[in-house]
């Protein structure tokens, strides 16, 4: 568990700024007056406090307001939306997406990065970096204008360490993704499970803007992440929402992550994968879920009682999240939903018959179609930059995050440097 900060003069300086910075965001354009009636800080804290954030570049002054009161017309502050930028990745076993971000998360330089097979962590994580380098290089941004990174991964997570616990699906565990990035690159590395990063990306940009939402992601495995009074929902040790492996079935198919019956065993595209094999080896052993889906939209029963059985699974799942949450919105997007009906069909039909009485009526559901080139999900890293810098610092960190560089240094050091 994270832990508070005493109180202490720096404290209260860091929180007073944190209440400016985030006033200015929020009003898009305030006079240093009307910050002071808002936060109900003294004027010439206020002044101070501004004084700091013009010379960081975060803030500008802005044209004179239009007033027809006689005197002096009050200057407006806004947030410098190109004070600063913030790098993204949506970091896959075969790849990356990389964004580069203004400082109100509009995508200034987009690319991708294929991985050859079989890597290491120390050679995949040296290709992100080098990656990275070239990618802020070609955006046009000097560097000591990154205010750090924010990276999206498949597994269990530690947000607060920027450790990956757990990925089967890169074959890692305990690698210190956070910790070697920071080394490397000397910004600021937060790092998360990728479906709670798309779930940023909706919380800001998308459906889920002032709302308290689900998201169900649905494609190699089956992610959740969930907003609850504006809050990321993460659990105690921040590892919670472990959506695809809630036990369905205890005499179901095993799960990679070791135990039988998960959702993400039956309803993943590797669940399905699993099943036509398991059903019948010769007809579709070596196929791809591409393969398998385009035959059941083509008419195959076998692969289609096979999906069906998938969409009744995750409709009872899905309809256990309205049960729980009592969401306003649930969203379901992922490459899983390349098959349509054939899973959506058997989920709708599904979450009538396990929602309890007036819950399904109360909540919006969306299908949102999936982005093959993973931009929500690396835009959604980027915000976590974003969102740590107009946090209220009342929490100790729980590593040294690397100093902002002197102006001047536009280029990202190298490690042993």
């Amino acid at each position: 568990m994270r832990r508070l900060r005493t109180g202490s003069k720096q404290v209260i300086r860091d929180i007073n700024r944190s209440i400016i910075l985030n006033l200015i965001k929020s009003h898009g354009a305030v006079s240093r007056a009307e910050l002071t009636q808002l936060s109900s800080l003294a004027a010439p804290t206020v002044s101070d406090i501004v004084a700091v954030l013009l010379d960081e570049g975060l803030i500008v002054e802005t044209d004179t307001v239009i007033s027809r009161r006689r005197g002096p017309r009050p200057v407006l502050l806004q947030l410098n939306v190109e004070g600063g930028a913030a790098v993204g990745i949506m970091l896959r076993a075969d790849g990356m997406t990389l964004v580069v971000t203004d400082l109100m998360a509009n995508v200034l330089h987009r690319a991708k990065q294929s991985f050859p097979p079989g890597l290491a962590p120390d050679e995949l994580l040296e290709m992100v970096v080098d990656t990275i380098r070239v990618q802020v290089q070609q955006a046009g941004i000097a560097w000591d204008k990154v205010l750090g990174m924010g990276v999206g991964m498949t597994g269990v997570i530690d947000s607060t360490t920027g450790i990956c616990r757990e990925s089967y699906i890169l074959g890692w565990s305990n690698v210190d993704v956070g910790g070697r990035l920071e080394a490397a690159l000397a910004v600021p590395v937060h790092v998360d499970n990728d479906t709670k990063t798309l779930t940023v990306a909706e919380q800001h940009f998308g459906l889920g803007q002032q709302r308290d939402f689900v998201l169900v992601t649905v494609g190699r495995g089956v992610g959740m992440g969930a907003v609850v009074n504006g809050e990321l929902l993460r659990g105690h040790h921040d590892v919670g929402a472990e959506f695809g492996h809630v036990t369905m079935a205890l005499d179901g198919p095993p799960c990679p992550c070791g135990n039988r019956g998960c959702l993400e065993a039956i309803a993943s595209d590797v669940g399905i994968m699993q099943a036509a094999v398991a059903a019948d080896q010769v007809r579709y052993g070596g196929t791809t879920i591409e393969q398998l889906t385009a035959w059941a939209l083509d008419g195959d029963e076998q692969l289609r009682h096979i999906f069906e059985h998938a969409g009744i699974m995750l409709g009872i799942g899905v309809a256990n999240l309205i049960n729980l949450f009592a969401p306003e919105l649930l969203v379901l997007t992922g490459e899983g939903l390349r098959a349509g009906e054939l899973l959506l069909q058997p989920l709708r039909r599904t979450l009538p018959q396990c929602t309890f009485r007036g819950r399904l009526e109360q909540t919006s559901l969306a299908v949102k179609p999936w982005d093959p080139e993973w931009e929500p999900w690396a835009r959604g890293a980027a915000t976590l930059v974003l969102d740590d810098m107009l946090r209220l610092p009342l929490y100790e960190q729980a590593s040294p995050v690397p100093p902002r560089r002197a102006k001047g240094a536009n280029s990202a050091p190298r490690p042993g440097h």
